[in-house]
């Protein structure tokens, strides 16, 4: 190990700065564009309107350029300050949540970013041939595990932090919006965005055909009052519940988010701080299923860029002793 950190060393001496330090610096910058969007599409409701978008942007570009630097630059130190800087660069937008919690966590992240270049050098020093996918495979998931921790507890801070529930109505519409179809399976012509009598009114018209063997055979003007009716007591059985009035002209979407906001108020501050945290640990498992997938098109675009880095000369691939491929910038 003293041998390869003295080597790493010595091929660090004729490494351009003027190729390192943008790879550096690139790593830096895109973690702080994927934690500034993360913060604008959970804290700012901006889901909808391409804050989801830009994340994912923010983290791919974080992902490549801190695979490609702990590829091609040679030096661990250099890649340990990239990773250093980028951890306080993520945490940096969070600066009005500074706290103990932040740092123990935000080391945390550091240190399992340093674990993945260990590894991918650790691999590449041991290995005659370049074995690219074998290193994406290595580097990308200790990536994912870092950033996941970071985000999730973002998420629990932007959570906490707010007095009402925990999660902004326009999200909420954003979350349910693929529901919908799933939901008109058993209500027909359903919408979030109807009236919320009228949405139960259609969900309580098939409970009617179960329990009224004859309600097919009435009129549709029958009909159609026995499901109001049914929906004006479905509503006052909801208002006793809650404890206050819903609107009943208010859209679907509208009623449920207010409904599920009105009974988390009503929890004591334990209870509201172990549904927060269950968020958390919702968001990270979330982050790291979707990683998997994510991993793939990573690895297959790293593969392009290096390919198109040694076209143009930006790396080269050298050989040496017993036919060892080396990169070098």
């Amino acid at each position: 190990m003293a041998d390869l950190l003295s080597k790493e060393k010595e091929d660090n001496l004729y490494q351009p700065l003027v190729k390192v330090i943008p790879l550096l610096s690139f790593e830096i910058g895109s973690v702080f564009l994927m934690s500034f969007c993360f913060r604008q599409f959970i804290g700012k409701a901006d889901l909808s309107a391409g804050g989801l978008f830009w994340f994912l942007i923010g983290f791919g570009l974080f992902a490549v350029f801190s695979f490609l630097a702990a590829l091609f630059v040679n030096g661990l130190q250099w890649s340990g300050l990239a990773a250093g800087l980028s951890v306080v660069a993520a945490l940096a937008v969070f600066y009005d949540y500074f706290s103990t919690i932040l740092v123990v966590f935000g080391i945390l992240a550091f240190l399992i970013f340093i674990w993945g270049i260990s590894q991918l050098r650790l691999e590449s020093a041991n290995s005659l041939k370049i074995r690219f996918l074998r290193l994406t495979k290595i580097f990308l998931p200790k990536i994912a595990l870092g950033t996941a921790i970071l985000l999730s507890l973002f998420s629990y801070f932007l959570f906490s932090s707010q007095s009402d529930f925990p999660v902004s109505f326009k999200n909420f519409q954003f979350l349910l919006k693929p529901n919908e179809k799933l939901v008109g399976v058993f209500i027909p012509d359903f919408s979030f965005q109807k009236p919320f009598q009228t949405a139960l009114a259609g969900f309580l018209k098939k409970q009617l055909i179960a329990k009224v063997p004859s309600f097919e055979s009435l009129s549709a003007s029958v009909k159609e009052t026995m499901a109001e009716s049914a929906a004006e007591k479905g509503l006052t059985d909801l208002n006793k519940f809650l404890g206050v009035e819903i609107n009943a002209r208010d859209s679907a979407d509208k009623v449920i988010y207010d409904s599920l906001a009105i009974k988390f108020n009503q929890l004591d501050e334990r209870a509201k701080k172990w549904i927060i945290t269950g968020v958390f640990v919702v968001l990270f498992l979330t982050i790291r299923a979707l990683f998997v997938p994510i991993n793939w098109l990573l690895s297959i675009l790293l593969f392009l860029i290096y390919l198109f880095l040694l076209a143009l000369n930006f790396a080269s691939v050298k050989m040496e002793s017993r036919g060892k491929e080396v990169l070098t910038i």
